[in-house]
Formats: C-alpha cells, structure tokens, sequence
C-alpha cells in the first residue's frame, strides 16, 4: 500500500509543482545528446566533401602553374590564373581546418556529456 502512495504523492507533487529538476535535467540531457549526435553526424559527412576541396584546389594550382600544359601565351593572366589557385587553395585549407577543429570540439563536449 505505500508503493501506491508514494506514487501517488509523487505524481501529485509534480502535478501540483511541475517537472522537478531531476526531469528537467534528464530532458535537457537528451536534448544536448540528440543536438551534439546529429551535429557530429552531419558534420562527419561534410568532412569528405572538405577534404575533396582541398585536393580539387591542390591539383588545380598544379595545373595553373603549368598553364593547364598550353604555352603561356599572356603571362598577366597566367600570374593572375596562379594567385587565383593559391588563394583557392589556401581557402579549401582553412575551410576544411575549421571544420575539423569545430568537429572535435563538438566530440569532446558529447565525450564530457556522458561521462
């Protein structure tokens, strides 16, 4: 009988005063887990899309700073075309440096939220 009664009175009180703290807790807990799993989740796949750039943008300065093999007919456009490839280049490294060290920042807070 004071299984029953203590359910009861359990459920009234929170009835009576809201979710206690330890409810309130519990569910922000899932909600910061859920958040931190699809994030890492969605981050991961876009990681092979990074790491894509930066080989795409590696091999498009080598071909820039060989004119694409054709004789360097404007050499401006030429200095103009290998800039444009270092700086594309560069811009891949960063993105995808970012993306990495944002990614492991989100690991290690999911890592201090389940220990």
């Amino acid at each position: 009988m004071k299984t029953n009664t203590t359910s009861f009175v359990k459920q009234f009180i929170a009835k009576v005063t809201g979710d206690n703290a330890q409810v309130q807790a519990e569910k922000a807990w899932r909600s910061a887990n859920s958040a931190l799993d699809v994030q890492i989740s969605n981050m991961t796949g876009d990681l092979i899309q990074l790491e894509d750039a930066v080989e795409e943008a590696t091999e498009a300065l080598n071909n820039a700073r060989i004119n694409n093999g054709q004789p360097i007919a404007d050499r401006t456009k030429y200095i103009e075309n290998l800039i444009n490839a270092k700086a594309a280049l560069e811009t891949a490294k960063e993105n995808l440096v970012d993306h990495t060290f944002t990614l492991d920042f989100l690991k290690a807070e999911k890592d201090a939220l389940t220990n």
